[in-house]
């Protein structure tokens, strides 16, 4: 190939770009719908606000440059840090609970012959007030029938609490000393490791 890509990125053509509009503008409309306002957020944040947002996520897995000031910037991961900042800065007098939602593109280092995106199309909401268990129910109705509405049958929901799998490790009496490269695994999806 003369002008190869980097492995993890793609080009869309036309035929994939209208189905990839068409179905993200259904779930816009579904997220809308359920009063979940669409923000927009910097590609890029400081360094700092991810590690106060999650540390794990700016210790590894993202790109990192400098400003004209030498600050350290990094190309966003993952939309959730920016919207808590976004929440923050900008909603701090707003009454609970704030109901926002995205679709941006996100950029993520990987690991070589992993075959995973290096660039991707996040959209997603995220719901900040209500109780948890509230909230989340509330926030997978409205994914599983926007999924419905775009016309998506095969999808899966995963939950994302950590606490969740320590306790299902501790439950399970699996010793401490093993929990640590289990849930690293885990979290990485490999499958062979496990």
């Amino acid at each position: 190939m003369i002008h190869p890509l980097p492995p993890g990125t793609r080009d869309v053509l036309p035929t994939e770009m209208r189905e990839l509009r068409a179905l993200s503008d259904r779930l816009r409309a579904s997220f809308e719908g359920a009063g979940y306002g669409e923000v927009w957020t910097p590609l890029v944040e400081y360094e700092e606000t991810l590690r106060r947002g999650d540390d794990r996520a700016a210790r590894a897995g993202v790109y990192r440059m400098f400003d004209d000031r030498g600050r350290v910037l990094v190309l966003r991961s993952d939309m959730t840090v920016s919207i808590a900042r976004l929440v923050a800065t900008r909603y701090g007098g707003v009454q609970p609970p704030v109901r926002l939602g995205y679709f941006a593109h996100s950029y993520r280092a990987v690991e070589r012959g992993r075959g995973q995106a290096r660039e991707f199309l996040q959209g997603g909401v995220e719901l900040i007030g209500p109780a948890a268990a509230e909230g989340d129910a509330e926030v997978v109705s409205l994914v599983l029938a926007a999924l419905e509405e775009a016309g998506l049958r095969r999808h899966r929901i995963g939950v994302g609490d950590g606490s969740l799998v320590r306790g299902l490790l501790a439950e399970l009496e699996v010793p401490e000393d093993r929990r640590g490269k289990l849930l690293e695994h885990l979290s990485r999806r490999d499958l062979v490791a496990l």
